[in-house]
């Protein structure tokens, strides 16, 4: 079974020159559809076992770090539509939160917000408006381990500490910033005074009349997660047009620390904010491997690096990957390894144009790259077995053709010495021993 579905998913145009269709919409599959199109999805579904995989891709200079980004995405897209593999969420494994320093102010200012709301409980809402805004101050300072949620329901129940307790402008402006850091209008007023959801409802309403204004995004490493107000906008660089005031910007990525922040923003102007991640420990290591993995994979070779990543992480194939600028074009080297075998199943040179109007194409030219490796990943030792359990029924026939002509074989041996016969067919010697 594994060797002819192999054989299916390499040479699909020659089965759909046999296979038609009757069933109205359905099209025939490109002459080379690749292994995540749709045609070779509805053709052949796989059902062999699945390889734990992952790619590990690196830049080798500052100008490579763009064109990565734009490889990576396509690999990784091609590798999660790939059937047989099972691809490793190293985004898992790898994230952090924050800081230790972050993650204390964080758990001082929920303390804090704790205190104050049993001081709201007993109608101490001067009392607990003091304590909210130090709580406000806390979570501020640790903002990478705070939810957007987390901090605008804090937010608002200063905001009604603030009315209550008399200060009402205050308490409207408070109100109308609780109401920009929740878009999605999630916050429940209810629960802290049910009297306050009328004001909250024209918050909602005065923030999102306000003039707008724009927030540009870049980050380094590029291809962060951009997080506003709680909102994803996209992998870094993003404008996003937004509410004028202020807004909780969260930037992150696997192997780095996020970065959080208030940003202001004025109406109709743009606001610019460039933001470099610092690198965790684990995936600074991580890296160091990374780089030497792609140094013996550039020689032809599978050495100790691409080993450790794999017993790391548990992979059975490692697709291994450096990018290097060359003036106007990028030179992409791409190895895919079986650990075990410690042996280059297939690679793949690419000389990219990289002039920053080709983004497009960077990716279709991986994406068709990746799945050139993909086509060429099989395995001898699993294939056999399940080839001969393909086809049962020529197996079953083999020794059949092979007995046919044993009575011509046996035509061939001495023939007996005939007697000859009498009257009557008879030849007087019936009854007595051979010879």
């Amino acid at each position: 079974m594994r060797l002819l579905l192999s054989l299916l998913l390499l040479a699909p145009a020659a089965f759909a020159q046999e296979e038609t269709s009757d069933e109205e919409g359905e099209v025939a599959p490109s002459e080379h559809p690749g292994l995540d199109s749709p045609e070779a999805v509805r053709l052949h579904k796989y059902e062999g076992p699945r390889r734990r995989a992952q790619a590990f891709l690196i830049p080798m200079d500052e100008k490579a770090r763009a064109p990565t980004a734009r490889v990576a995405q396509a690999i990784e897209g091609v590798l999660a539509r790939t059937p047989m593999y099972e691809v490793v969420d190293l985004g898992r494994i790898l994230s952090v939160e924050s800081t230790s320093e972050q993650a204390s102010r964080a758990d001082e200012g929920r303390k804090l917000v704790s205190e104050a709301n049993l001081a709201a409980v007993s109608k101490g809402w001067r009392e607990a408006a003091g304590l909210y805004a130090k709580a406000l101050q806390a979570l501020e300072k640790g903002l990478p381990a705070v939810g957007p949620a987390e901090y605008a329901d804090a937010l608002l129940r200063l905001g009604v500490a603030r009315w209550i307790s008399g200060e009402e402008k205050t308490a409207k402006s408070m109100l109308q910033a609780a109401a920009r850091l929740d878009p999605q209008q999630k916050l429940d007023v209810q629960r802290i005074e049910p009297g306050m959801a009328p004001l909250l409802r024209a918050a909602r309403a005065e923030a999102e009349a306000a003039p707008h204004g724009a927030l540009d995004v870049d980050s380094r490493p590029a291809g962060t997660r951009v997080i506003v107000d709680g909102e994803a906008k996209g992998n870094s660089p993003i404008h996003a047009e937004l509410p004028s005031g202020k807004h909780l910007l969260r930037i992150e990525r696997a192997g780095f620390y996020p970065h959080a922040e208030l940003v202001e923003i004025p109406p109709r102007k743009t606001v610019e904010r460039s933001i470099t991640l610092s690198v965790t420990p684990a995936a600074a290591s991580l890296n160091q491997a990374i780089a030497a993995a792609a140094e013996e994979s550039g020689r032809g070779t599978v050495g100790k690096s691409v080993g450790a990543l794999a017993e790391k992480f548990s992979l059975e194939r490692v697709l291994i990957g450096s990018v290097r600028s060359q003036d106007e074009k990028v030179a992409v080297l791409l190895a895919l390894v079986d650990p075990s075998t410690r042996k280059i199943v297939a690679s793949q040179r690419l000389l990219l144009l990289a002039d920053g109007t080709d983004a497009d194409q960077i990716e279709t030219d991986a994406q068709n790259a990746t799945r050139s490796l993909v086509q060429q990943d099989s395995s001898p030792s699993e294939e056999a077995p399940a080839a001969r359990a393909e086809k049962p029924a020529l197996a079953n026939k083999e020794p059949q053709a092979v007995a046919e002509p044993a009575p011509a074989t046996e035509s061939k041996q001495p023939a007996a010495k005939k007697k000859k016969k009498g009257l009557r067919g008879k030849t007087g010697t019936e009854g007595w021993p051979e010879d």
